[in-house]
């Protein structure tokens, strides 16, 4: 029986799918990778999981990059983390609201707004995010967060955590290439995905080298709560 490969190698493979020949399609890459892996794993179940596996990352490709520089991207994934970071076991899209709220200190992402929930809300709710096709995450903060709310606190405590992470990293390449073991399957899917839409964004503004920081959380919920992209 063929070896499994690990969730290393599937973004090895994944990392395939999105370098080489411009000519060839992100599709017909697709197509590849998955007869390779098939071929890989013939007559296995797991072979027909890791094929799931390819096509959801393939799925999760970031589209539409742009620029961003060291900070823009500090921020982006300040709070993409905080959302994958969230419990939730459904697929996200974008182009879709989804309702981040904590409860009993723990972040949980939900498909049901405030409105829907009604008296049952299943925690605080902290905002609205939204997954860009980028596979960055905007999140509008809610505007009845204020300093010393139980909300604030465990962003400050999270912004805490961030920073050190950050810090400790020292670089964009060191941190993008971490990953989150930890995380469930459908948040390590993005993680992965944010981590190649941020790497492609600091290349095309030439500040993949410049450190990253970590944006204050006042200015941080003015900005997010202002609007969401």
């Amino acid at each position: 029986m063929s070896a499994i490969p690990s969730w290393r190698e599937l973004v090895l493979a994944w990392g395939r799918l999105v370098a080489g020949d411009e000519s060839i399609t992100l599709g017909d890459r697709c197509q590849q990778e998955e007869k390779r892996v098939e071929q890989h794993s013939k007559n296995t179940h797991q072979g027909k999981g890791l094929v799931l596996v390819l096509q959801d990352l393939s799925s999760a490709a970031p589209f539409e990059l742009s620029a961003k520089s060291s900070d823009e991207a500090a921020q982006d994934y300040c709070w993409s983390a905080l959302v994958l970071s969230a419990a939730f076991g459904f697929r996200v899209v974008p182009g879709q609201s989804y309702y981040l709220y904590l409860q009993a200190g723990a972040w949980t992402l939900s498909l049901i707004s405030p409105d829907e929930w009604g008296h049952r809300l299943p925690g605080t709710y902290v905002g609205t995010c939204d997954l860009r096709i980028d596979m960055t995450w905007s999140l509008a903060f809610d505007q009845s967060i204020v300093e010393g709310s139980p909300v604030h606190d465990a962003l400050l405590q999270y912004l805490t955590g961030i920073r050190e992470q950050l810090l400790q990293s020292g670089s964009w390449e060191a941190l993008l290439r971490r990953g989150e073991r930890h995380l469930p399957y459908q948040q390590r899917v993005l993680t992965t995905a944010l981590a190649s839409s941020l790497r492609q964004s600091l290349a095309l503004s030439g500040q993949s080298g410049v450190p990253p920081g970590v944006p204050a959380l006042g200015h941080a919920i003015d900005a997010f709560g202002a609007a969401a992209v």
